[in-house]
């Protein structure tokens, strides 16, 4: 399968999506799919050209047809409005240009006081802390059920992709307080996909500040000129991206359709 596009939304970067989901990547027109016995994932975000909501509803429309699949997915800067979703979110993804030119007296404080407790190193694997810090970050109230799985497929992203690495803060005692799992493939871009931080009893205030501040640092020696932050996800973490000067770029649209949906699509689809 070609793969002579340049990412610009994590969902198109082939070995971190068929890793986590489990999903085989195609390649339709301008659009890449995931895709199993079971589900597809639709990728609304051309990877050549401009977005054509009529191109995805076509291929919607013959993966429906053809009744290759019990659930479809669909994520695009704007949902088909021919199609009936059962389940529909949205959000922006968010992005950083590089170089940053001013950073906050904040920002400044806060990288400064956490370089003086801590040390960064950039490694690939995951160890014991690592799944200890994950453990206590999928026991938090507000982390939704499915990261449970998505932690439990990391190991699987890390061994098979080349331009992932973790970005790892060790306090002076050798105790590992916070990671990022950030990606780097070829191309303008560069990707911010996962933040872990120790707060049980090893929390460092500055520590994410410290470790975005070198992944930043590798990010502009790699000569990458945007930083896909991605989701807002909440208003935590969308405070924290917005801090760094990330702006929403793209629009995010989620939908799912089942196939208990099948008469009323078809009837949607006979009025086209």
């Amino acid at each position: 399968m070609r793969r002579d596009f340049e990412p610009y939304i994590p969902e198109q970067i082939i070995d971190y999506f068929e890793p986590i989901s489990g999903l085989k990547a195609k390649i339709i027109g301008n659009y890449l799919l995931y895709i199993n016995g079971e589900t597809v994932a639709i990728i609304g975000y051309p990877i050549n050209g401009e977005y054509d909501e009529k191109e995805v509803t076509q291929i919607f429309q013959s993966y429906f047809e053809e009744k290759k699949s019990m659930r479809i997915v669909i994520i695009a800067p704007k949902l088909p409005s021919t199609l009936v979703f059962e389940e529909v979110k949205t959000d922006n993804y968010y992005r950083l240009m590089l170089p940053v030119k001013h950073l906050s007296k904040k920002i400044r404080y806060m990288v400064s006081r956490a370089f003086r407790e801590l040390a960064i190193e950039v490694g690939k694997n995951l160890t014991n802390s690592h799944r200890e810090i994950m453990r206590d970050f999928l026991n938090r109230p507000d982390v939704d059920e499915f990261m449970d799985y998505v932690c439990s497929r990391l190991d699987l992203y890390l061994s098979r992709s080349k331009t992932v690495k973790i970005i790892n803060a060790f306090n002076k005692t050798g105790r590992l307080v916070g990671f990022d799992i950030v990606d780097l493939p070829p191309g303008r871009y560069s990707f911010y996909m996962f933040n872990f931080i120790d707060r049980n009893g090893g929390y460092v205030p500055g520590v994410s500040d410290l470790m975005m501040h070198h992944f930043l640092k590798i990010s502009e020696e790699e000569g990458k000129l945007y930083v896909n932050m991605g989701l807002g996800i909440n208003e935590g973490v969308k405070r924290f991206k917005v801090k760094w000067g990330a702006e929403p770029f793209l629009p995010y649209q989620y939908g799912v359709v089942k196939r208990s949906d099948i008469s009323r699509i078809f009837e949607i689809f006979s009025k086209l």
